[in-house]
């Protein structure tokens, strides 16, 4: 990959989104997108898909499990059943210690980061789950 990665952050805790968006630009250099709720999220990363020549706009999108309105396995499941964003890696972000591993898989996420993270750690944990 060429170039700084892009990420989507999706998650209703707006401290949070500036917390995971601050950390990612200033610990590994990364071009920071987020929005604080799925509907927001799905539209932006339609939005910003697909970017040819060189693949998506986006590298990753980063949805947290537990939002109102719409969760964070129905945004996963919206992404990938979306041709312009279903070749996006989906990474879910949870508090939840036990999570029901057969519905991530089911949903498409190719990982989870549970919360709370090192964010000295977290552009490399984000960095595990990218082709």
């Amino acid at each position: 990959m060429a170039g700084a990665l892009r990420a989507l952050v999706i998650d209703d805790d707006r401290d949070l989104l500036n917390l995971i968006r601050l950390t990612l630009e200033f610990t590994a250099g990364w071009k920071v997108t987020t929005a604080s709720s799925g509907v927001a999220g799905l539209s932006l990363a339609t939005a910003s898909s697909p970017r040819p020549p060189d693949g998506p706009a986006l590298d990753l999108i980063v949805v947290d499990v537990m939002m109102p309105e719409m969760d964070g396995y129905e945004v996963c499941q919206r992404l990938k059943a979306d041709p312009a964003t279903a070749g996006i890696p989906v990474v879910l972000l949870t508090a939840r210690k036990e999570l029901d591993e057969e519905r991530v898989t089911r949903v498409g996420a190719v990982g989870v980061v549970l919360k709370p993270f090192d964010p000295q750690q977290l552009a490399r944990q984000l960095s595990e789950h990218l082709p």
